[in-house]
């Protein structure tokens, strides 16, 4: 008699985004223990990573605009931290996220009424 198991589980947005996090965290690590692990690095590089992933799952998930929306707020925060890097003023950076935030929200309301 031939037993056969079969884990044909689901997996989500959750299962994905737990992968993605604990690779970039992993990455952190590398970053660290080669001397470059600087806490906006450290913090940029895993909401980069989310954030560009809930953007690409937005494409593929029938509430679209949530991911898409919560993509966009991780990717910005994330590549506003690491561009302080280049401008050296995170207030400049954050606020141009914030704007760019707005106006994408903007424009998806307007979308989601027609």
């Amino acid at each position: 008699m031939l037993i056969r198991f079969e884990l044909s589980r689901k997996v989500g947005y959750g299962g994905y985004a737990l992968a993605v996090l604990l690779i970039s965290i992993a990455i952190d690590g590398i970053l660290v223990s080669t001397g470059y692990g600087d806490p906006l690095i450290l913090v940029s590089l895993p909401l980069v990573l989310l954030g560009l992933y809930t953007l690409f799952f937005s494409i593929l998930a029938a509430d679209w605009k949530y991911y898409l929306i919560w993509g966009l707020i991780l990717s910005c925060l994330g590549f506003s931290l690491f561009s302080t890097f280049l401008t050296g003023n995170l207030l400049l950076n954050l606020s141009i996220s914030l704007i760019i935030i707005v106006v994408i929200g903007v424009i998806l309301s307007r979308v989601s009424r027609r």
